[in-house]
């Protein structure tokens, strides 16, 4: 990969960062306005966190899945990220305590599927692109994990705008976990399952979104679907038009 490519994604993480941090401090001078909905919802999570990887993706012939070398070490490494964040937490046991309605709990997964798929995106389709041959080097392998906990590291120290480091190392750690997971795996797919179940116990846990904007949320699910959906059907002809 060209020096100017590596650049471009490097920006792109950068970006990322810069957009989730502006969102969260619009949210708190505006008091969680329709305005922060916006920017973090259809801004922020669409078009920066879906739309940017998937077109790397695109530019530079991704895919998504790459053969497994263990699926075993990475099945227990997913396990272990769920259990140690939503059951040893606390964090699943508060959910049920706090008993949301079902609408409630559709709203969270509908305004925490496309933010999950961000992060995602970032931390299991470009970053394992950017480090080259990881599959192949010990070296690189080490690497890439400590890329993917520090990615998660960042993201939620900015997430709570510098403010909760303990938060940071916890998502870090679990960071941690799904890189091993990919690691072995190679799968990006099952490790966003489990990183979007992660995310959604532990954000109705918080009981922080219950007030949001219920069309933000709707939209920025659809606007995200549709880059994925669009993706698919480029990726669908691509590969007709191989074998034929």
């Amino acid at each position: 990969m060209k020096t100017k490519s590596i650049f471009l994604i490097v920006f792109s993480i950068a970006l990322f960062y810069i957009a989730w941090g502006v969102s969260q401090l619009i949210s708190i001078k505006t008091q969680h306005s329709l305005l922060s909905n916006i920017v973090f919802s259809i801004v922020f999570t669409g078009l920066i966190g879906a739309f940017i990887p998937i077109y790397f993706k695109n530019r530079f012939h991704w895919s998504y899945n790459k053969p497994s070398s263990n699926k075993i070490p990475a099945y227990l490494f997913l396990i272990l990220a769920i259990l140690f964040s939503t059951i040893l937490s606390g964090a699943f046991v508060k959910v049920i305590e706090l008993k949301y309605s079902w609408s409630l709990i559709l709203k969270y997964i509908l305004l925490f599927f496309p933010m999950s798929l961000g992060i995602g995106l970032f931390a299991f389709l470009l970053i394992p692109n950017t480090i080259q041959d990881w599959e192949k080097n010990n070296m690189k392998s080490v690497l890439l994990i400590i890329s993917i906990s520090i990615f998660f590291f960042l993201s939620f120290y900015i997430d709570s705008l510098f403010q909760d480091i303990e938060l940071a190392a916890t998502m870090g750690f679990i960071g941690l976990l799904l890189g091993m997971a990919y690691l072995f795996l190679r799968n990006f797919w099952i490790v966003y399952s489990a990183l979007f179940i992660i995310m959604l116990v532990n954000t109705l846990a918080d009981n922080k979104y219950d007030e949001y904007n219920f069309r933000i949320v709707i939209i920025s699910t659809l606007l995200s679907l549709t880059i994925l959906t669009f993706d698919f059907i480029k990726n669908r002809k691509i590969k007709n038009l191989t074998i034929e």
